[in-house]
């Protein structure tokens, strides 16, 4: 995943898709990209750590219900929930 710049996303005010929280209680806000719209994938913000992440999705249905695709930020990265050890995301 592609690191963009949080607070320059922030100041175009994308538009909130949906809002999904993870196993390990970690909420993201999945949003359309301010300039680009639906020509540009899904981008993850995570404000609590002032991230901000190109997905590589074209729609949130992948990265709901606690799915394998479902966003994780550990190790100081964003990662999807496939990428790492199940006993990491209990």
């Amino acid at each position: 995943m592609t690191t963009l710049n949080y607070n320059r996303l922030m100041a175009l005010k994308p538009t909130v898709y949906c809002t999904v929280t993870n196993t390990l209680g970690q909420s993201f806000d999945l949003v359309e990209h301010p300039i680009k719209g639906d020509e540009y994938t899904v981008i993850i913000m995570y404000h609590e750590e002032k991230l901000a992440v190109d997905s590589e999705f074209w729609d949130t249905e992948d990265m709901e219900s606690n799915s394998d695709y479902m966003p994780v930020y550990m190790y100081g990265e964003m990662h999807l929930a496939y990428e790492l050890d199940p006993k990491d995301l209990v």
